[in-house]
């Protein structure tokens, strides 16, 4: 992938609204912010699943590119004491992957956010959860139940509005889960952050 292929990708535009889906579509979030559309973008599905899978973190530039050039649409980028989140996965995932992608998105994202933004991991996994892709939403629900615990003291998170970073989201159980446990700690502003939405 070249350095103009993210200028190949079909930018879903803002709906009438906000692209940020209205918090009746979750029970704890806020809305989902998303680059692009999962399903009109066959490029940038073969550039997630090398970047997952095949352990090419070159492309996370270009991920965050696409969800900053977002969030300066919707009039969000540079907002002051913002936080973003990386979904955290189990230390057996993590050991065999090298590396956290969420985490990769967010550090990029927060280079171009501005310099008062903050990568922040408060929360782990706690479950070795079964990979979502191949789980229809209910099963995804519960396949998550009681996955991610808070890892450190919330402090850091005072005052600021979160944005939990993930590379895909498609029914929103993962993000959900975690703006739960946020939100019973204490945490009132939580939004999704995400290269791509997969809309089911």
């Amino acid at each position: 992938m070249c350095k103009n292929c993210v200028q190949d990708f079909r930018i879903r535009p803002i709906r009438a609204k906000s692209t940020c889906p209205s918090s009746e579509e979750f029970q704890y979030l806020d809305g989902v912010i998303y680059g692009a559309d999962y399903a009109e973008n066959p490029g940038l599905q073969a550039a997630i699943t090398q970047f997952k899978y095949k352990f090419n973190r070159q492309l996370v530039d270009y991920f965050a590119e696409l969800v900053c050039r977002k969030l300066k649409e919707l009039r969000m980028l540079g907002w002051k004491r913002a936080a973003l989140i990386p979904v955290p996965l189990h230390k057996k995932r993590l050991n065999y992957r090298g590396f956290n992608q969420a985490e990769l998105i967010a550090r990029a994202t927060a280079n171009r956010y501005g310099k008062d933004t903050r990568v922040l991991n408060p929360l782990m996994r706690v479950k070795n959860t079964s990979q979502q892709a191949k789980l229809n939403k209910k099963e995804r629900q519960l396949n998550l139940t009681e996955a991610f615990e808070i890892a450190e003291d919330l402090e850091s998170l005072s005052g600021k509005v979160c944005f939990i970073v993930d590379d895909v989201c498609t029914t929103g159980a993962t993000l959900d889960n975690c703006a739960r446990v946020l939100k019973e700690n204490g945490i009132k502003k939580v939004y999704g952050l995400v290269v791509a939405r997969a809309f089911k």
